[in-house]
């Protein structure tokens, strides 16, 4: 038995010391005591239970021999008292009784406590242990819905002559009990919508835990401001028990004003108007204008909710933009129909998509249209909070494809790839990061193929050290002042990058990273890299970045500020 020093603990009106007992048995005897005295008249009151209530702390903890000695300073201000245990043998657990019966004999749930509890035999006896041993039998009867279930027998039997202990547990789950009618009331939504948003049926097996999915299944679909799931077990006939389920619709509208700045777009002003309930059938529409000098676009989302409301939608996507891409400015309008499914933590995304852009080069406009089919899926992994996780993957791939005889604008496959991983130990941290991209056309040129198709590298997502969008494949131009070289993009991208990032407290760290890679058409690729360090605020909506990096083909560093969540 591992011995520990004299302790003293100290109030205005006695302080006691401990000698002959652990940790744990020294505790449990201050948890008996309850609170030390704080008035010299409460002193002898105090001290005529110590013995006893010292005593009953040993049982506790299965020494049921223990001797208890106090000696006592009166003279001493605050009066000492010295409690010397000599702990005894313990109790041991020398037989295990235990039993379920009625129909809760054939539930793994059961046979798992039962085995987790017999795997105490021979062990120090422990009442606290032997009373969550009886809790964790009836709570798992109760939330499983056995609730008819009752003790036939709950003895523990100590032979303090030979410090053994007999425990006998059986119980009488009765028959479990099934779900009978859910019943929603509150919600202005259809009543199929409502049993479509619902995990449970009627005629399942009542589970605690299921209400909870119900409850979280609910919350999740964005419909409702509040919701109660009540359970009428008094209610309750032939085993069943209704579910009545109290909601009452989120705002009709909400809106969202914001203003940011990073170095991508430049200073931005966005404006977000959602209509999560847009009709009785669920549907819902958000719309966003969002203002930059390099990328303003107006974005029109229309969503209805499929067979599963939460895991499958049906997606309406209209977008007009204008973006810039190395040295070309394009205007674009574009459309899709989505189809998302949702499968654990993959997002499949089967889509048609429409596009219709505008640029410029050397004086001559060019007008692309194409109709894009295409999928796409992703997944994301993570631990920690969203704000900063602790570790995690994102991956995301995307395949599409065309042809004249669609009425695009040439033929075309297109296939994307993106990951990034990160983890953490101690106040160390690694950022992994890669991105793919290849466009197969048939032609070598990039000339009639839409900017926004194209591959562009650099700026804060992608090459730092580098402006937005300005690396990849160049053309020499004519111009007023002479011959120009001018970024118009490639047919094939790959970047990669290697952060370290290192924690200075909870709400701030630095980072030092590269990142290599290009835009580049096949057989003509060039390698671009920079380094860089940083200093992330973790601020409540995600980090806020601020990295200065240094390109090996720039003349200068270049300042970067980012922010939003990593996965």
């Amino acid at each position: 038995m591992l011995l520990m020093p004299a302790i003293s603990f100290a109030e205005e009106a006695i302080t006691i010391d401990f000698k002959g007992v652990d940790d744990q048995q020294k505790q449990n005897i201050l948890a008996h005591l309850g609170s030390l005295p704080s008035e010299p008249g409460q002193v002898n009151r105090f001290l005529a239970n110590v013995p006893k209530r010292s005593e009953q702390a040993m049982i506790a903890l299965g020494y049921n021999n223990a001797i208890i000695e106090m000696q006592l300073n009166r003279e001493a201000s605050p009066v000492q008292a010295t409690l010397v245990v000599t702990p005894g043998s313990p109790t041991l657990i020398t037989e295990l009784n235990l039993k379920i019966s009625g129909k809760g004999s054939e539930d793994q749930g059961f046979e798992e406590i039962l085995q987790r509890i017999s795997n105490n035999q021979g062990q120090v006896l422990n009442h606290g242990q032997y009373e969550s041993w009886k809790s964790d039998i009836h709570n798992y009867a109760r939330n499983q819905g056995y609730l008819d279930g009752e003790w036939v027998e709950r003895q523990l039997l100590v032979n303090k002559g030979q410090n053994q202990a007999s425990i006998s547990l059986h119980y009488d789950s009765g028959i479990r009990y099934r779900l009978g009618k859910i019943t929603f009331t509150g919600s202005s939504l259809s009543p199929e919508i409502l049993e479509r948003l619902s995990p449970l049926h009627e005629d399942d097996f009542y589970q605690i835990s299921q209400l909870s999915k119900l409850e979280s299944a609910l919350r999740q679909s964005g419909y409702f401001g509040e919701i109660r799931v009540i359970p009428q077990i008094a209610r309750a006939e032939d085993q069943r028990v209704p579910i009545q389920v109290k909601l009452s619709d989120a705002s009709q509208h909400s809106f969202q004003v914001g203003v940011g700045y990073v170095t991508d777009t430049g200073a931005r002003a966005q404006f977000n108007w959602q209509t999560p309930r847009v009709n009785r059938h669920g549907h819902s529409q958000q719309t966003t204008i969002r203002y930059s000098t390099v990328n303003p676009y107006l974005n029109f989302l229309y969503q209805i909710p499929g067979e599963d409301p939460n895991n499958q939608h049906y997606q309406l996507r209209l977008g007009l933009e204008q973006n810039d891409f190395g040295d070309l400015t394009s205007t674009l309008q574009h459309g899709a129909v989505i189809r998302q499914d949702i499968k654990g933590r993959w997002i499949f995304r089967t889509q048609l998509r429409w596009l219709s852009e505008q640029w410029s080069l050397e004086g001559i406009d060019y007008d692309g249209n194409y109709l894009l089919p295409g999928i796409a899926l992703s997944r994301t992994r993570r631990q920690g909070s969203v704000r900063d996780p602790s570790s995690g993957f994102l991956q995301s791939y995307e395949l599409e494809a065309t042809d004249d005889a669609l009425g695009s604008g040439g033929r075309l496959f297109r296939a994307t790839a993106f990951w990034k991983w990160l983890d953490s130990w101690n106040n160390h941290r690694l950022v992994l990061r890669g991105h793919l991209g290849a466009n197969i056309t048939g032609t070598d040129s990039v000339e009639d193929l839409a900017p926004s198709l194209r591959f562009f590298a650099g700026g804060d997502q992608s090459i730092r050290g580098f402006a937005y969008n300005s690396l990849g494949p160049s053309i020499t131009v004519d111009t007023a002042e002479g011959q120009d070289e001018i970024v118009v993009g490639g047919k094939l991208l790959a970047v990669a990058s290697a952060e370290y990032q290192y924690y200075l407290n909870d709400s701030w760290r630095l980072a030092l990273f590269t990142d290599a890679g290009n835009a580049f058409n096949r057989g003509n690729f060039t390698l671009k890299q920079s380094v860089g360090t940083g200093l992330h605020w973790l601020s409540p909506v995600g980090a806020i970045r601020v990295e200065v990096a240094y390109g090996f083909d720039e003349d200068k560093p270049r300042l970067h500020i980012s922010m939003g969540a990593e996965l």
